[in-house]
């Protein structure tokens, strides 16, 4: 016998596969009428299997108990395609040829940013996956507005760590839920409208500066003897730049680009259990990172005999006038200048927090703006401006008389861009000090 006639003598006791038939399956249901040749094949599911249902435990299994092989599926009718969609870390989608940081970078902290939602969204996120999702989503997209290529994973890192220590919600209408700037417009909206309080002079009296504190938080107390005025402006001097820390020679056409800077101070920052300190600017390192900003080198003067030299000090009317508030409140803002920072608006109100007095004020001749500063003063042109620094001085003085109190936050700032000695004052930086002392300030928005 040849080797072929051996191999098929022995296979020919093995059981022979039916051809066209496929083995029986557990999950296999009953056979319904054989169907014609004729008849095409659809690949629809059955209204039965559509209107039957299904039920698992948490294990995964079948809640039926009394047999685990009777199984039956179904589509849930609370389940939709926005929650299918929504549920898993959602996906950035952009051009990755406008994104300022590799979208595979911003892909992989989104991720993580959804998963620290999700773990503050425990207690209703298996219901609502969809907040985790667009917070996610909305908070990366606020961090990456304010950052660069540079200082973007370290903002994110920061922003991360902040939504863990949130606490934690227990309905999606809690204070914890929502991206900062969601979370921020809703504390404004909550905030409540307080009845108007009309101050009085006894009520303000008991509050004002000694001589002695006012000398400590450096206020102008006295003119100076010197004359005044004699250096209007330092255009091509070289001073230390207020922004860079640099010398440089002051120009107000010195372009845009010539200084690199952080406009934010440095604070502190938690994360993966350390605490460092970066820009409140752009999460950069400090001091190590390079600015995030770029404009044109200005410097600042604080000493009052440096200031008096640009503009003379002079004292606050004598002269009683039936015009006179009994309590002003004053607030400045400055633009820098080749005369260094410059008064450029002047903003007062009376004791019913009715705005009395608002001017922009035109710079004095031959002093010209380096930059508006409009970040922080919000002064974007001065070209309205009517009146100088000596007009707005004699403005004033129809308001704030001898016995006026003058109220205001730092207000030390606003009598030296005024180049105004008046000793009737109430300071809310020295009424609400701050726990570590000198020199530091509590911040007018941490009152």
């Amino acid at each position: 016998m040849n080797t072929d006639e051996s191999i098929a003598k022995s296979t020919s006791s093995l059981p022979q596969p039916v051809i066209g038939k496929r083995p029986a399956s557990p999950l296999s249901f009953p056979a319904t009428e054989s169907r014609s040749k004729s008849s095409k094949r659809t690949h629809s599911p059955s209204p039965a299997l559509l209107s039957t249902s299904v039920t698992f435990s948490a294990t995964g299994y079948p809640t039926n108990s009394s047999s685990r092989q009777k199984l039956s599926f179904s589509t849930s009718a609370s389940s939709s395609a926005n929650d299918s969609e929504n549920r898993g870390p959602p996906k950035l989608v952009t051009n990755p040829m406008t994104s300022k940081v590799p979208l595979a970078t911003r892909q992989a902290m989104l991720t993580i940013m959804y998963d620290a939602f999700k773990d503050l969204y425990h207690t209703f996120h298996p219901a609502l996956p969809a907040i985790a999702h667009k917070d996610a989503l909305a908070q990366e997209a606020e961090v990456y507005a304010k950052s660069n290529k540079a200082t973007y994973k370290n903002a994110m890192i920061t922003s991360i760590a902040a939504i863990k220590k949130r606490p934690i919600p227990n309905a999606p209408s809690h204070p914890s839920v929502g991206s900062d700037a969601t979370r921020a417009q809703r504390a404004v909206k909550k905030t409540p409208n307080h009845d108007s309080y009309t101050l009085s002079r006894n009520d303000v009296e008991p509050l004002l500066l000694k001589e002695e504190t006012m000398r400590l938080y450096r206020f102008p107390m006295e003119v100076p003897s010197v004359q005044g005025g004699t250096r209007p402006h330092s255009y091509g001097e070289e001073f230390l730049c207020d922004r860079c820390g640099e010398r440089a020679v002051i120009k107000h056409d010195d372009g845009l680009q010539s200084c690199q800077f952080h406009w934010g101070r440095p604070i502190k920052s938690s994360a993966g259990g350390q605490t460092n300190k970066i820009y409140a600017c752009c999460s950069a390192p400090f001091p190590s990172s390079p600015g995030c900003q770029f404009g044109p080198h200005v410097f600042v003067e604080k000493a009052i005999e440096e200031l008096h030299s640009r503009h003379p000090f002079t004292q606050s009317t004598s002269v009683e006038r039936s015009t006179n508030l009994e309590i002003a409140t004053i607030d400045c803002e400055g633009v820098y200048t080749t005369q260094g920072m410059s008064v450029a608006r002047v903003s007062v109100c009376d004791a019913d927090g009715k705005v009395v007095f608002d001017e922009l004020v035109r710079p004095d001749d031959g002093v010209e703006v380096i930059d508006f500063n409009t970040r922080f003063s919000g002064v974007t042109s001065l070209s309205s401006a009517d009146l100088d620094l000596e007009g707005i001085r004699r403005a004033l003085d129809a308001l704030i008389g001898p016995q006026t109190v003058i109220i205001g936050h730092a207000v030390e700032n606003d009598l030296m861009m005024l180049r105004m000695i008046h000793h009737r004052l109430v300071d809310t930086i020295i009424l609400y000090p701050s726990p570590f002392g000198l020199p530091y300030k509590r911040s007018l928005r941490a009152l």
